[in-house]
């Protein structure tokens, strides 16, 4: 498990990719449009030393612009990264895996 560090001049608080994996997938999950996440690999951080990448894999919602509810998930992920645990997401790729008729 990797861990991300943020120093300030008094300590050093250490999170965990878990964390930064939570904090994306219920990002995402809360976007208009989003139906839910992919069931085999929703969520991937990849550490890059004081930054984050986030690969994110959705299902929309049908009747909605596939290209716009990515752009929310995009941003969505982002802010709440940067946000809720200081850690700066230098990008965030998200993966259309499938549309889902609401019931």
């Amino acid at each position: 498990m990797s861990m991300d560090n943020i120093k300030n001049a008094e300590r050093t608080i250490r999170i965990s990719d878990d964390v930064l994996r939570q904090v994306a997938a219920i990002a995402a999950r809360e976007a208009v449009g989003v139906a839910g996440l992919d069931e085999k690999h929703p969520v991937r951080i990849i550490n890059l030393g004081g930054a984050v990448s986030a690969e994110v894999r959705i299902l929309v919602k049908s009747g909605n612009r596939a290209a716009a509810v990515a752009a929310r998930v995009q941003k969505a992920v982002k802010q709440s990264i940067q946000d809720m645990t200081s850690v700066t997401a230098v990008h965030v790729h998200v993966e259309i895996t499938g549309m889902q008729e609401e019931v």
